[in-house]
């Protein structure tokens, strides 16, 4: 397919398509709240599917103008292969650990300086603990259709008009402004910059996927083992905790290097 507008979105095109984005969201979620007295059906049963119909609205739109098939917005490499690209997701997930103890050193250190408030904490829970539904919408629905959004369409564009770091920087800003709370900004912020530079490596939306996906199970999983134990979910990891997930992330980008030369030697 003969792609057109390769330059969109914009960085304020970019913005108001999350702004529109977010006003489906509430739109769907203002008419499910209406709809509870008759139909029984809460608001934490439909948000991964609230979540899927207002961004099939959004997507259906923007590749429909910029007349790209989803193929191409997953995987738009010519250069690396389907195995290779499997191969490449090993140390993707090496780097996790690492990444982790990393966003909850920063998430920590913001809590210090600015503490939770209790409404917003009360949201934190909510999306944490509602067990097999929080996993599906947090490791499954949102880690694919926002990098569909913010990796496949905005930063692709970005790469098409700005400079590679002001492009990567740009876009995890975006994604973290689109969590609309400072405490999920920085995090979120944190994560998109890696993802983007995977896909900046790859033109594939699948490594940052799964580093996506892994990063917010890791998350839930230390969310709930904390709670069940009673201790803050600021936990402080222990030194032989720290040094295997140094060990594993230092493994991860050493491979990453590695393999990412290997597949630019080979695409030459």
């Amino acid at each position: 397919m003969n792609q057109k507008h390769e330059c969109f979105p914009s960085a304020l095109e970019a913005f108001f398509l999350i702004v529109f984005l977010l006003g489906i969201e509430m739109l769907l979620n203002m008419v499910v709240h209406d709809s509870m007295a008759w139909t029984g059906i809460g608001m934490d049963e439909v948000d991964g599917v609230i979540m899927v119909l207002s961004n099939a609205v959004l997507f259906t739109a923007v590749l429909q103008y910029k007349r790209m098939s989803y193929g191409e917005l997953f995987h738009s490499s010519a250069g690396t292969s389907f195995a290779h690209l499997l191969l490449l997701l090993v140390p993707v997930i090496l780097l996790v650990p690492g990444l982790e103890l990393s966003l909850n050193f920063l998430g920590g250190l913001l809590e210090e300086w600015q503490p939770v408030p209790a409404g917003q904490q009360r949201i934190f829970d909510e999306m944490m603990a509602n067990g097999v539904h929080s996993f599906i919408v947090a490791c499954l629905v949102a880690p694919v259709l926002e990098e569909m959004l913010f990796r496949g369409v905005v930063l692709r564009s970005f790469l098409q008009q700005y400079s590679r770091w002001l492009a990567i920087l740009g876009s995890a800003c975006l994604f973290g402004l689109a969590h609309m709370n400072i405490y999920q900004f920085l995090c979120a912020s944190v994560l998109g910059v890696v993802c983007a530079w995977l896909y900046e490596k790859t033109r594939s939306l699948w490594p940052g996927i799964v580093l996506h996906a892994s990063s917010n199970g890791v998350a839930i999983y230390a969310y709930r083992w904390a709670t069940l134990r009673g201790v803050s979910t600021t936990w402080q990891p222990s030194a032989t905790l720290c040094v295997a997930a140094l060990i594993s992330t230092s493994l991860g980008i050493y491979l990453l290097r590695r393999m990412l030369v290997s597949q630019n030697a080979t695409a030459l």
